[in-house]
């Protein structure tokens, strides 16, 4: 949920591929807004210095977000698999197929060079064999991905259709390049979490008195990614449930992973906050219908209350 926009003091990111496999460009585009902003806000943007050290990261970023590797599917047996990893970043997803997996080949594509670079760096740390991998640069201002119909066995997305000018266009696209029977999971922000109702809507707007005049939405959008990030949706299950069946997918929702914080502010503020007539009826009608599982995690009717609202999907066979 944030970003870190500075290269270890005194690297050159421009070198750090040098080492790791190549990066191709898939044409050339244009840059949107959203192009300009991941090119230089990419999260984690610090090189790791050895195999173990970004292994390790890859277990500490689980840790910190409950129930996001196995929402996720993080990394299951996907041996003989060709993998997608779109929005690839700076390579968390592309690394961990690569070394926890067995896939054949993992494909990643991202809209920053420099998101790229340390992707590449951090592979060849991992010493992969560079025919598994593929590394490519798009941009938000073209949806077509570079890659041939029915290719794909497996498809990650984490955290990035809600930053996208053109989300349904890029799942149609998602349904062309998947094999029949070929699956995924895509993570969007979820509007019905504890983040959006209890963190935008009462902490850091109704009690910190931040984002004066916004609504919820226009004040997650400001808040999740930093103040200028051009696009952040915050979308509810059934809205994005739509675009993906519009595209040609079947899809599940499979609830709202967790950050760390909504589970402690949730246990600290949760009952004063839905006692507090200063918030909007739709927030408080929100936390009253929370109810908790077995493993002590919030859910609002059935389903997981948590910011990362992950989706299961398939192209049809």
């Amino acid at each position: 949920m944030s970003s870190n926009p500075d290269v270890r003091a005194g690297t050159d990111w421009r070198s750090l591929a040098s080492h790791g496999p190549a990066i191709r460009a898939a044409r050339a585009f244009e840059r949107t807004a959203v192009d300009e902003y991941w090119a230089e806000m990419t999260v984690n943007s610090k090189p790791f210095t050895t195999a173990a050290e970004s292994a390790e990261y890859l277990q500490w970023r689980s840790g910190i977000y409950p129930l996001f590797a196995t929402y996720m599917e993080l990394y299951g047996d996907h041996s003989g698999d060709v993998v997608l990893d779109y929005g690839c970043g700076p390579g968390n997803d592309t690394v961990g197929f690569l070394i926890f997996s067995s896939a054949k080949k993992v494909v990643g594509i991202d809209v920053s060079e420099k998101a790229l670079s340390l992707a590449s760096h951090r592979i060849g740390l991992h010493d992969v064999d560079p025919a598994r991998v593929d590394l490519v640069l798009s941009s938000d201002a073209s949806y077509r991905i570079p890659i041939e119909d029915d290719s794909i066995d497996y498809l990650n997305c984490g955290g990035v259709i809600h930053h996208t000018t053109h989300p349904g266009m890029v799942l149609r696209e998602f349904t062309r390049i998947l094999r029949p029977g070929g699956r995924g999971r895509i993570m969007v922000y979820n509007r019905q979490s504890i983040f959006f109702h209890l963190w935008i809507a009462y902490q850091r707007q109704l009690v910190n008195g931040e984002f004066p005049g916004l609504d919820a939405e226009t004040a997650f959008s400001k808040a999740t990614d930093c103040e200028n990030c051009p696009i952040a949706r915050p979308y509810r299950p059934d809205d994005f449930t739509e675009l993906c069946l519009a595209a040609g997918l079947e899809v599940d929702f499979v609830g709202g992973y967790f950050a760390s914080m909504e589970l402690d502010l949730m246990r600290q503020v949760g009952e004063k906050a839905t006692a507090d007539d200063r918030l909007a009826s739709d927030h408080r009608s929100f936390l009253r219908e929370l109810t908790i599982d077995d493993g002590c995690f919030y859910l609002y009717r059935g389903r997981t209350a948590g910011h990362g609202g992950v989706f299961s999907i398939r192209k049809p066979a």
